[in-house]
């Protein structure tokens, strides 16, 4: 991580539907959890959604190309949004079903 308390993960690749059905469907997953956990190859983020959400969607078509644009912030609590960001769950080990956390990891096309 660059700054403390700053993290940035990114994930850009051509995908088939189904793949980006299931990682929309992850992201939601662990939206719905309060936990998320995004990951891409040995980076990650955690992020913990809070009541109040901001959104912004936009959708456009031009010629041949259509395009969907989601954006979604919050504030984070202080404190959680801290520890959250410090500790992340080793890259290979699964989370634990019992705990309501859920995670998204996608990984870099080699």
């Amino acid at each position: 991580m660059g700054k403390e308390g700053k993290a940035k993960v990114s994930l850009k690749k051509t995908v088939g539907q189904e793949e980006a059905i299931a990682i929309l469907e992850d992201i939601l997953k662990s939206f719905k959890a309060g936990n998320m956990v995004i990951q891409n190859g040995e980076e990650s983020v955690t992020l913990l959604p809070s009541d109040e959400i901001n959104m912004e969607i936009k959708a456009k078509t031009k010629k041949l190309k259509n395009k969907l644009s989601m954006k979604l912030s919050w504030k984070a609590a202080p404190v959680e949004a801290e520890s959250a960001n410090q500790k992340t769950e080793p890259e290979n080990q699964a989370p634990e079903s019992d705990s309501g956390k859920a995670r998204v990891v996608k990984k870099a096309d080699k």
